[in-house]
């Protein structure tokens, strides 16, 4: 008798073979997610960075503190991160940052100009929750 077709023991290996690759190639495939995800954040600070130098060479000063997208568009129309955001960005004045002004000879001390630091926080029940990265004036990163 000819038989044609696999056995049972044929199939449960083939299925342990698929199995462990699977197990092999899926944590690795989110990773890589994750890891695109973040170069939304990495692109937009940059570009949120570019765009308030921008406005400081044309204005003389860096934008007022932003909370969110929408509230920096209507500082910085320039500004155009794209659909489907997995960060929230914001905009907070930082005078810390710059460093001390110069003492001029009557002991006044000069005006600074404020720094600003530009953040995105991973939006809740996205791959990237919890995550925060920041860019300031001075091109300072943590990313």
């Amino acid at each position: 008798m000819n038989n044609k077709g696999f056995t049972l023991t044929e199939l449960l290996i083939v299925l342990a073979i698929i199995s462990i690759l699977a197990m092999i190639s899926v944590p690795a495939y989110v990773g890589q997610q994750k890891r695109a995800t973040r170069t939304e954040a990495y692109s937009n600070l940059e570009t949120l960075r570019l765009v308030e130098e921008q406005f400081f060479a044309e204005n003389g000063a860096y934008t007022a503190s932003a909370a969110n997208v929408a509230a920096i568009q209507a500082l910085l129309p320039n500004f155009r991160p794209g659909a489907g955001l997995n960060f929230n960005y914001a905009i907070t004045q930082d005078v810390a940052l710059v460093p001390p002004a110069a003492v001029p000879y009557d002991g006044a001390t000069a005006a600074q100009n404020p720094c600003f630091v530009a953040t995105a926080t991973g939006i809740a029940g996205t791959r990237v929750a919890g995550d925060v990265f920041a860019i300031d004036c001075n091109n300072n990163r943590n990313f």
